[in-house]
């Protein structure tokens, strides 16, 4: 395929759900005001006012029409464009991330428990492995390296969930979910134009024409103008699905080292590391609320963002340090995995991380005290 010629399709990709999620944003908050569809606040939030979270359900439409109207205008006019492979992970890819979208809408509109989500987005990832695209090599963590498919599939629906509630719940302050998910999408868009996977990155594309106006109105507008937004559940769960199956594809590439013939993880952690931040938060919560005998599902405030908020944080340089440590985490896996072992990797990031949630856990008892010592001395 020339490649001028594929250059000239990403951005109108990008264009077509550019233009059709700046007209729907606004139709959305209209309707909202006058359905009274808001989010209420509550202790876990750290909004007040009247705002809508139907910002998602422009997100999905949206990709899917400049995705089928690229793709096919694109193998119109180039014979032989997409393999057979890809044409069925993205058949049963839309028919997943419509599964969870459905759930995400009737969530926003009237709520849903976890009972009934959890299981839409089991079968949504079993949808996405059921067309091929599933990890089949480990690349020597553990020592493992090929896994065959009763090893590899369970495992990759569990990746698939946990990215999709990593998105999900690191979804509590303006613009942290979005900013996270337009980095990471543009390393995954890299890398599929670099591999010439022309489907995969008109997606990409048209998935940061989604999330960029989002993400203008969710942190620049205003609940008093009716300009600002959240993203429910209906833009969190599909946004999280994609960047899922972009993850698998990405990790699926074996990279061949210059000068020998052995497999190296380069493209694996390339696809892991941009989404350490929001995976290593998840499953820390979970351990957290487990080893308290709670419900792993039960909200709380012991998210990353909630810690970065009660250290005296504002909400934008919570956003802006988070995904700083995200960008950082990035740049410091894609550097160091050429030069030492995946196994020592992981456990440096597990160590940077528990120092880190450490350090905020130090502070926040630390300011916790000051203000326990303040307030006695203002009775005195």
């Amino acid at each position: 395929m020339d490649l001028d010629f594929y250059w000239a399709f990403l951005p109108m990709s990008f264009l077509i759900c550019l233009v059709l999620t700046v007209i729907a944003i606004p139709a959305i908050i209209r309707i909202a005001f006058e359905k009274q569809l808001f989010d209420v606040p509550d202790y876990r939030k750290v909004h007040t006012g009247q705002v809508p979270r139907l910002g998602g359900v422009a997100f999905l439409p949206g990709i899917m029409i400049a995705t089928f109207i690229v793709l096919g205008f694109a193998n119109v006019m180039t014979e032989g464009l997409f393999p057979a492979g890809h044409t069925t992970e993205i058949m049963y890819g839309a028919a997943g991330a419509m599964f969870l979208y459905m759930a995400g809408v009737t969530d926003d509109l009237v709520g849903l428990s976890y009972k009934v989500k959890f299981p839409v987005q089991i079968i949504s990832a079993c949808l996405l492995c059921a067309s091929g695209l599933w990890i089949n090599n480990f690349y020597g963590i553990l020592g493992i390296h090929q896994i065959p498919a009763f090893v590899g599939i369970p495992f990759t629906v569990i990746v698939i969930v946990l990215i999709i509630n990593a998105i999900n719940l690191i979804d509590g302050i303006d613009g942290l979910a979005s900013g996270l998910c337009i980095l990471g999408i543009t390393v995954f868009a890299v890398l599929f134009i670099k591999e010439e996977l022309f489907s995969y990155s008109v997606i990409a594309m048209a998935s940061l024409g989604a999330l960029l106006p989002f993400y203008i109105y969710n942190v620049y507008g205003t609940s008093n103008k009716r300009t600002k937004i959240f993203m429910g559940d209906a833009g969190s769960l599909t946004i999280g699905y994609i960047i899922a199956a972009f993850t698998i594809k990405g990790a699926i590439f074996a990279h061949q080292d210059p000068g020998t013939s052995s497999e190296q993880p380069y493209y694996f952690v390339y696809a892991l590391a941009i989404l350490l931040v929001p995976i290593l938060d998840v499953v820390r919560l979970f351990c957290h609320r487990i080893a308290r005998h709670r419900n792993p599902f039960t909200p709380d405030r012991c998210h990353i963002h909630h810690k970065f908020l009660a250290i005296g944080m504002t909400i934008g340089q919570a956003r802006h340090t988070i995904i700083g440590i995200s960008l950082v985490f990035f740049l410091f896996n894609i550097f160091l995995i050429k030069y030492i072992n995946i196994n020592i990797l992981l456990l440096v990031d597990i160590l940077l991380w528990t120092l880190m949630h450490m350090f905020l856990s130090y502070r926040i008892r630390l300011m916790q005290r000051r203000h326990v010592h303040s307030a006695e001395g203002y009775k005195e």
